[in-house]
């Protein structure tokens, strides 16, 4: 059975309100660790966040990351065997993160207790330089095996580690997505290399498989990607994931492989128990269970990471969250996608505006409207670019789109068009299209034109 089955975890949470978070963790442990038809020789139990894009404050349904830091601390105290790990994109999506560079972060999770965290793509939103102040700031091992700068160096600090936890051995290795430079930013990521799983894994298991008792992939490629990954590479016990914000409640068994990924923001945070049998060698991986816990079922945060995360909170303040307007209605991302697209029209007087779907990464709530909205809704530092592009061209730029969008239908083929977009779509076109398209950068960041736009005409109703 998962320790986090919902018809006993329920009532486990219920318990853990009434008599505390430490009681809460030592019932679930028990359990994890009496039910099993099977008698273990011990069990390794695993932490794991991903995409937690600088979500530091608790709201909504995000944990913030003093929630975090203090489960994890309790879990540690309760539990003989532990590894937390964080698959990834750590960085980029608040103002404390885009303003400081993402360098806050790595300091907050150093506090947090994290043994290993990944590079994923958005560690390169500030070039690939930038990643040696995170590699110099955390105090855990940033790995990646697969990324390289232009001289062919590494850029994570190893391409793998193996990490002695009491008595066990456990093997680690981490992989990039290989899109990484096609969606990174292109200012400081020049001569970026991501190497190919094939190429790169290899190699790896052989020198790793012999000298440990637990394998484990901690990846940012995507849960589908993941999935695949345990069939073309069985030799995994465990693939930790992220990348694609999936919410896998429990996890995935892939012949002898599991696979598990814990949502995005901290919404979630999972929780794994590697069952172990002893061998002649060492000891075997025999069975996997686990879950999530979701954000609200977090308690008081640690006190020194809250004060932390204020006192970076406190220097962007003024900056992000003043009150633009007060609306008398929510905004879906999908609602917002037409309005940011007209906004950026007008911006520039062209023929159309684009601003793609999966870039919007918040939504806005009924009532005051505040700047730190629009960071959370375009948190990547993109500027207002102009390109000029033929239809048939914009057409297939539009296809890249979940379902069809909604200028498809009037777009000529045969014409040219001006578009206002973002420069991440504008650079694809600029790679996918080459000197058919005409690019023209405004500097100017997306997200003020947003916040001038809505401040002073408001939102539609």
């Amino acid at each position: 059975m998962s320790f986090f089955d919902l018809n006993i975890t329920r009532g486990l949470y219920r318990a853990r309100l009434a008599a505390g978070w430490t009681t809460f963790v030592l019932i679930w442990l028990i359990i994890s660790l009496t039910t099993s038809p099977t008698s273990f020789a011990k069990t390794l139990h695993i932490i794991h966040t991903n995409d937690l894009h600088g979500r530091l404050i608790k709201e909504k349904d995000t944990a913030g990351v003093a929630g975090i830091a203090r489960f994890i601390q309790d879990t540690k105290a309760e539990t003989e065997l532990l590894l937390t790990l964080d698959a990834g994109d750590a960085i980029s999506g608040t103002p404390v993160s885009s303003i400081f560079l993402g360098e806050p972060i790595f300091e907050i999770m150093n506090l947090m207790g994290y043994d290993v965290g990944l590079l994923g793509n958005h560690e390169f939103d500030h070039g690939y330089e930038q990643i040696d102040r995170f590699l110099d700031i955390a105090n855990f091992p940033l790995i990646s095996a697969n990324a390289f700068n232009r001289e062919g160096r590494l850029i994570a600090d190893k391409p793998f580690l193996i990490k002695q936890v009491g008595d066990v051995s456990v093997g680690i290795i981490g992989l990039t997505t290989p899109d990484t430079p096609r969606i990174a930013t292109p200012q400081g990521n020049e001569g970026l290399t991501i190497k190919s799983i094939e190429a790169t894994l290899p190699p790896l298991i052989q020198a790793l498989e012999p000298e440990v008792d637990v394998l484990i992939f901690l990846t940012h490629l995507g849960h589908e990607e993941d999935l695949a990954l345990a069939e073309t590479f069985p030799n995994a016990d465990l693939i930790v994931g992220g990348h694609s914000h999936t919410m896998v409640p429990q996890p995935v068994r892939v012949g002898d492989t599991w696979v598990v990924q814990a949502d995005h923001y901290g919404k979630h945070v999972g929780l794994i128990a590697l069952e172990l049998e002893e061998t002649k060698n060492g000891y075997s991986v025999q069975n996997v269970t686990g879950g999530l816990l979701r954000a609200d079922e977090l308690l008081t945060g640690d006190p020194r990471v809250e004060a932390i995360v204020n006192h970076y909170e406190d220097q962007v303040a003024e900056r992000v969250d003043q009150t633009l307007v007060v609306s008398d209605r929510a905004y879906t991302k999908d609602e917002l996608q037409p309005i940011l697209e007209e906004i950026l029209r007008a911006a520039l007087d062209t023929d159309l505006g684009f601003y793609n779907r999966g870039g919007i990464r918040d939504e806005i709530a009924a009532g005051p409207v505040s700047a730190r909205m629009i960071w959370n809704i375009e948190p990547f530092g993109n500027s207002l670019v102009r390109l000029t592009i033929k239809g048939s061209d914009l057409l297939i730029l539009l296809s890249q789109e979940r379902g069809i969008h909604h200028a498809a239908a009037g777009i000529d083929p045969e014409r040219i068009y001006q578009l206002a977009t973002n420069s991440f779509i504008g650079s694809q076109a600029a790679m996918a299209f080459g000197d058919a398209v005409t690019l023209t950068d405004t500097g100017t960041m997306i997200r003020d034109v947003l916040i001038n736009h809505i401040q002073r005409d408001g939102l539609p109703d």
